[in-house]
C-alpha cells in the first residue's frame, strides 16, 4: 500500500510526516531484516518507526512555505500527538507561540538557550517579536495621549474660569455702554466649549488609560509566558549535577518568584513609574509656560524632595518591618513548639516558664510593630509636610501674581489642580519602591540562574548521530563526580566494547559506578578523560537530541509524572496510538494490573508515582522503553523490584526487544545476565573479568563467583 493510501486508510493527518518520507523515503522502502516491532499494529507507523532517529525530527507543516520549501518548527511541535487534539486547544497555540520562528516566540532563542546561552534582563524584558513591539509602541502612544488629556482637564477648567471672570470684569463696560447682548452669549458659549472640553478630556483620559492597560496586558502575559518557557528550557539545559546538588524546591522557588518579579517590574515601570515621570515633566513644562519658571521650579523641587524622603524612610521601614516579621515568626515558633511538646511541659510544671518565654517573644514583636507604625506615621506626616509646603509656596506666588496682574484667577485653579493630580501617583511611591526592591532581589537570583552555563552541551559544529550498526566503545574513560564526598574516581581507565546487536551484562559491587556508565553514555555527564564512541562517532561531537533519541533506558528507580498511566507510558513516544500503548503495557506485564484499576489507563499515578508499587512503576518504565523502540538499550537493574513470575515475562520480552540491537544490562540478579552474550565484571572503576555466561558462571575462582558468594548478585 502506498504512503498516500495508508494516510487515507487511517484517516489521520499524515501530512506532517511527509517531510520525513521525502528525506528518508529510499531507506523506508527497504525491508528490514529483523522486525523487533511486530507488536505495532499500525502498518504505516511500523514503516515509519523503523527509522529510529527520524521520528522526532518531523518538522514540515501543511500549506506553509518559505525560502527553504517548508516552514520549519522545532521538534517540540512534532511531539504533540494527534491523539491529544481533543485536549485544550490552548496548548497547541502556546507551543506554536513559543517555538515557531514566525510566531510570537523565537525558535532560534530556544535553541540557543538549550545550547547554553545566558540571558540578560534586557532579553527577558524586551520582546523580539514585531507584534509585541507594535503593542508596546501603541501602549506608549496611548500613555502620552492619556497624560495629555489629564493635563488638559485643569487647563480647560482654568480657561473656563478666566473666560467667565473676563466677561464680568473686562467685557462689562462694553455690554453696558454698547448694549451688545450678543457678547454675553458669546462668552457663555466659549465657557460652554471649555466645559465640553473639560468633560471630553476626562473621558479621553479614562479611555486611553484603560486602552493602554488592555493593550499592554497581552504584552505582560505573553512576556511572562515566554520567559517561563525560556526558564523551563534553561533549567533542562543545565547540568544534571547542578540540579542534584541544588536544595529541594530552591529552583522551583527561584523560578516562580523570578517570573512574578519580571511581571511586577514591567507593571511598575509601565503603569506607575513611566506615567508618573511623564506627567511630572508635562506639569513642570505647563507651569513654566503658564505661571513662570519660579513656580515650576518650586513644584519640581517639592516633588524631588517628596520622592527622596519617601525612598529614605521606606528603606528604613523595610528593615523595621523585616524585624517585626522575624519577631512574629519567633513568637509563632515558640507557641507551636509548646503545643507540640504539651506533655513535656506538663511533666515538668513548665507552664509558667513557657508563658514567660512566649511573652518575651510577644513583647519583642510588640516593640517592632510599634516601630513600624511610628515609622508609617513619620512617613505620612513628612510626605504631607513637604507637599503642603510646596503647595503653599506655589499658590502664594500665584496669588501674588494675580494681585500684580501677571496671572489670572484660573491660574490659581490650574496650579492647585495640577499639584493634587500629581500627588495621587506620588502617594504610591513608597509602595512602588518597596515592591521594586523586593522584585529586584528575586530577579537577581533569577538572572543568576539564567546565567548558569552547562558543561554538557552541543558543540557549535555538532552533527546528528548516524547509527548504522550500534557498536559502543568506551576507551580509557575516567570519571569522578565533582560534588561527591572524597576525590576517588568512579571510573579509572575504563574500557569496554559492545559489538553490534550484542548484549553485555555488567555486574559488580553496589556503589561501584555501574550506573555511571549509563549516565555517561546518555551524556548526563562528560568523562574527564577518554572517549565514548557509537559507530566510531565521539558522542561529544554529536547533538544531544540525536544521541538521546537513539538510546532507551529502564532505570533502577523509575520516577513517574503526576499524570495518567497512559501519559507516563506514552512519554517514550508521544505520537504513539492507544493500541501501541496497550501493546507496550502487555509486553511489560502491566496491562492486566492497569485494567483492574477503576479508571484504567486514565488513572493518575500521584507525585513520583506514589500510588503505585515499586514493581508497577518499574513495569511502566519498561513499557515506556518498549514504546520508544530505540536502537541502543540500557537496562539498569530493570527487574530488581519484580517477582519471579513477572521477571520471567519481562526477561522474555527483553530478549525479543533486544534482538539485533546493542544492549547493556546492569544486573543485580543472576537470572538477568545468563541470556547475555557477554558478562563484564566491574571492580574499582574498571573491567577485571570478561567472558560468556557459561565461562563465567562455572568458573569457581573467578570474580563473578566471588560476587555471587558475597550476595552482591542475587542467585535467582
Amino acid at each position: 500500500m502506498s504512503l498516500g493510501a495508508l494516510a487515507n486508510h487511517h484517516g489521520m493527518q499524515w501530512q506532517p510526516y511527509l517531510s520525513t518520507y521525502r528525506r528518508y523515503g529510499s531507506w523506508l522502502n527497504k525491508t528490514p531484516q529483523a522486525t523487533p516491532a511486530k507488536w505495532i499494529t499500525s502498518p504505516y507507523t511500523s514503516q515509519m518507526r523503523h527509522y529510529w532517529g527520524s521520528r522526532r525530527m518531523v518538522t514540515a507543516t501543511p500549506n506553509d512555505t518559505s525560502d527553504c520549501g517548508t516552514r520549519r518548527r522545532s521538534f517540540v511541535m512534532g511531539t504533540i500527538s494527534p491523539y491529544f487534539r481533543g485536549r485544550k486547544h490552548l496548548t497547541k497555540i502556546v507551543m506554536r507561540s513559543i517555538v515557531t520562528k514566525n510566531g510570537v516566540g523565537n525558535a532560534d532563542d530556544m535553541e540557543l538557550i538549550r545550547a547554553g546561552k545566558t540571558l540578560t534582563l534586557f532579553d527577558l524584558l524586551w520582546p523580539k517579536n514585531s507584534m509585541l513591539k507594535k503593542r508596546i509602541v501603541m501602549s506608549m502612544a496611548f500613555l502620552i495621549i492619556s497624560k495629555l488629556a489629564i493635563i488638559a482637564i485643569p487647563l480647560c477648567m482654568s480657561a473656563m474660569i478666566d473666560t467667565m471672570s473676563g466677561a464680568a470684569a473686562a467685557n462689562g463696560y462694553f455690554l453696558t455702554t454698547l448694549g451688545l447682548d450678543k457678547v454675553v452669549s458669546t462668552q457663555f458659549g466659549i465657557s460652554q466649549a471649555y466645559l465640553i472640553g473639560y468633560i471630553g478630556a476626562r473621558v479621553c483620559a479614562s479611555l486611553f488609560t484603560e486602552a493602554r492597560n488592555a493593550l499592554f496586558s497581552t504584552v505582560m502575559e505573553r512576556t511572562s509566558m515566554l520567559n517561563a518557557s525560556k526558564m523551563f528550557m534553561k533549567i533542562h539545559s543545565l547540568d544534571i549535577d547542578f540540579l542534584i546538588v541544588s536544595k529541594s524546591g530552591e529552583i522551583s522557588t527561584i523560578f516562580g518568584r523570578g517570573i512574578k518579579a519580571i511581571s511586577q517590574v514591567l507593571r511598575i515601570l509601565v503603569f506607575q513609574i513611566a506615567p508618573t515621570i511623564l506627567e511630572f515633566a508635562m506639569v513642570t513644562a505647563l507651569l513654566c509656560y503658564k505661571v513662570g519658571p519660579v513656580i515650576a521650579s518650586i513644584t519640581a523641587m517639592t516633588m524631588i524632595m517628596y520622592v527622596a524622603f519617601t525612598a529614605i524612610v521606606t528603606q528604613k521601614r523595610m528593615v523595621l518591618r523585616r524585624q517585626m516579621v522575624n519577631a512574629e515568626q519567633n513568637a509563632a515558633g515558640v507557641f507551636t513548639d509548646c503545643i507540640t511538646n504539651a506533655e513535656a511541659v506538663r511533666y515538668y510544671n513548665a507552664e509558667r516558664r513557657e508563658l514567660e518565654r512566649y511573652a518575651e517573644q510577644q513583647c519583642d514583636y510588640e516593640a517592632n510593630a510599634v516601630n513600624v507604625q511610628q515609622s508609617l506615621a513619620l512617613l505620612n506626616f513628612g510626605q504631607n509636610f513637604i507637599f503642603n509646603t510646596g503647595l503653599f509656596l506655589s499658590m502664594w506666588l500665584t496669588l501674588k501674581g494675580i494681585a500684580d496682574g501677571v496671572t489670572h484667577f484660573g491660574d490659581l485653579v490650574l496650579v492647585n489642580t495640577l499639584l493634587f493630580q500629581l500627588a495621587i501617583p506620588l502617594n504610591l511611591i513608597g509602595t512602588m519602591y518597596r515592591e521594586t526592591r523586593t522584585s529586584m532581589v528575586d530577579l537577581q537570583r533569577f538572572l543568576e540562574l539564567m546565567k548558569q552555563e552547562p558543561k554538557v552541551r552541543d558543540k557549535p559544529n555538532a552533527r546528528d548521530l548516524v547509527v548504522k550498526a550500534g557498536k559502543i566503545e568506551f576507551k580509557n574513560v575516567c570519571h569522578a563526580y565533582e560534588h561527591a564526598v572524597g576525590s576517588t574516581k568512579i571510573l579509572e581507565n575504563f574500557s569496554l566494547t559492545v559489538e553490534q546487536g550484542k548484549t553485555v551484562a555488567i555486574v559488580g559491587d553496589s556503589g561501584s559506578g555501574k550506573t555511571t556508565i549509563a549516565k555517561l553514555l546518555f551524556r548526563l555527564y562528560d568523562p574527564s578523560e577518554g572517549q565514548i564512541l557509537i559507530d566510531g562517532q565521539d558522542i561529544r561531537d554529536v547533538t544531544l537530541t540525536s544521541l538521546r533519541q537513539t538510546i532507551g533506558i529502564v532505570p533502577q528507580d523509575v520516577v513517574l509524572f503526576n499524570e495518567s498511566i497512559e501519559y507516563n507510558i506514552r512519554y517514550g513516544f508521544p505520537n504513539a496510538s492507544m493500541e501501541e500503548v496497550i501493546a507496550a503495557a502487555k509486553l511489560a506485564g502491566i496491562h492486566d494490573a492497569i485494567e483492574h484499576l477503576s479508571e484504567g489507563y486514565n488513572t493518575v499515578v500521584g507525585e513520583r508515582g506514589m500510588k503505585l508499587s515499586g514493581g508497577e512503576k518499574q513495569r511502566i518504565g519498561i513499557a515506556r522503553c518498549f514504546l520508544k523502540n530505540p536502537r541502543i538499550l540500557i537496562f539498569d537493574e530493570a527487574t530488581s523490584s519484580l517477582d519471579t513470575m513477572t521477571e520471567h515475562k519481562i526477561l522474555t520480552a527483553f530478549k525479543q526487544l533486544s534482538a539485533d540491537r546493542t544492549s547493556i544490562v546492569i544486573a543485580h540478579r543472576l537470572s538477568s545476565i545468563v541470556e547475555a552474550d557477554e558478562i563484564a565484571v566491574f571492580c574499582d572503576g574498571r573491567i577485571v573479568e570478561k567472558g560468556t555466561p557459561k565461562e563465567m558462571v562455572f568458573n569457581p575462582s573467578g570474580y563473578l563467583q566471588q560476587i555471587i558468594e558475597s550476595n552482591q548478585l542475587a542467585k535467582r
